[in-house]
């Protein structure tokens, strides 16, 4: 049916965004977040060109519990920073994205440990090496060389950088990265950020697109391009397959226009075509987790509403009529008797997450949004299965 295919392709969209913008923000954000010896503060975040031209600077402020960006760098010579807000809620397991121009948002699950596998970690290094000392924000750093392998999507990739790691935070102060480019927190601010900042705006218009939110819509791009050029007979590619790689770094770099940075582009085009390659990895398909029953049990009565299977993770949302705290502990009682380990449990206005850990593998079950399911349920949830599967 033709409403099949749109969600598919709607379906596919917001996963491939979702995955590239986890590569535009700084790899360091995800330490600021949860932890460090310094739990609380405010800080902007500098991004300067290899000239030495700052090219955005946004605006941090963190809490144990909670983040929130103001200003989406998006680089370019003209130093553009969106006028986008992101804010993060931990124990909500809740993420999302404001476009103060448009008056638009975008909502999405945040979790933790999968952020932290896409972002870098300095913590784990092939090889180390101490250039000096020096002050970064009036903070005395160590200065140094450090060879990392991440893998990202599936693919390793080896970068050299340059640190500058204070001992009063857990997260570099400023970053060299192999073009030159320099990440550097500045005016930073130990007071705890007022509650006001974590208030969600009221008045803005939820979108179900990243791009969208961004103001980049390339499937309406996409879709206007096919009726311009056949009078409206082009259908959009209902396969990643179909994706014009090429066309697509086209588009954006228009919609971008003279604040397009030739240096980031090229970075987006890597990025891309690995995104692209992990896309085709994807199976969303009716029963496509069909393994994952093998390794958990499926909780009785409840339905399947979206199902994929990608390298090493099961991703399901189902709908329920019972409560969270039910769901929670059908899986508590279930798994812990065949050694699974418990990792935590959150509840709150009938939102929550639930961790659990067996081996190499992690369970998470978390409150989640009817992704179209027919019927009447009391509440959706999903479970995302990481690991050897």
């Amino acid at each position: 049916m033709e409403s099949d295919h749109i969600i598919h392709r709607c379906t596919w969209t917001n996963f491939f965004w979702v995955a590239l913008l986890c590569f535009m923000v700084s790899p360091s954000s995800s330490h600021a977040l949860f932890g460090g010896k310094i739990k609380s503060f405010s800080a902007d975040q500098v991004m300067i060109s290899s000239g030495g031209k700052v090219m955005s600077t946004s605006k941090l402020y963190i809490t144990p519990d909670a983040f929130r960006m103001d200003g989406l760098p998006m680089g370019g010579q003209g130093g553009v920073t969106r006028n986008l807000s992101i804010l993060g809620f931990k124990k909500l397991n809740k993420q999302y994205i404001y476009n103060h121009d448009k008056k638009l948002f975008f909502e999405s699950q945040l979790d933790e440990d999968g952020m932290l596998e896409k972002m870098r970690s300095y913590e784990n290094v092939d090889s180390e090496n101490v250039l000096g000392k020096e002050k970064v924000s009036g903070y005395k750093c160590v200065k140094k060389e450090v060879t990392t392998t991440m893998t990202i999507m599936g693919t390793k990739i080896t970068s050299t950088e340059i640190l500058w790691q204070s001992d009063k935070f857990e997260f570099p102060l400023r970053i060299q990265m192999e073009e030159g480019q320099l990440m550097e927190f500045r005016n930073i601010d130990t007071g705890k950020p007022s509650k006001k900042l974590f208030r969600r705006p009221t008045g803005y218009k939820k979108v179900n697109n990243i791009m969208a939110v961004m103001g980049m819509d390339f499937a309406a791009m996409a879709r206007e391009k096919g009726e311009s050029d056949n009078e409206g007979q082009q259908a959009a590619p209902e396969d990643i397959s179909d994706v014009d790689v090429e066309e697509m770094m086209a588009t954006m770099k228009q919609a971008m226009g003279e604040n397009a940075d030739p240096e980031q582009m090229a970075q987006i085009h890597q990025i891309t075509a690995q995104a692209m390659n992990l896309a085709k990895q994807i199976n969303m398909d009716k029963g496509a987790a069909n393994g994952l029953w093998k390794i958990i049990p499926k909780r009785p009565g409840d339905k399947i509403g979206s199902e994929m299977k990608s390298p090493n993770v099961y991703t399901v949302t189902m709908g329920t009529n019972a409560s969270l705290k039910q769901v929670f502990t059908f899986y508590e009682q279930r798994l812990k008797p065949k050694g699974w380990k418990d990792g935590g449990m959150y509840i709150q206005d009938g939102q929550g997450t639930f961790s659990m850990m067996k081996g190499q593998q992690r369970l998470l079950i978390a409150s989640a949004d009817n992704p179209g399911m027919e019927g009447t349920y009391k509440l959706f949830y999903y479970l995302k299965l990481t690991g050897p599967v």
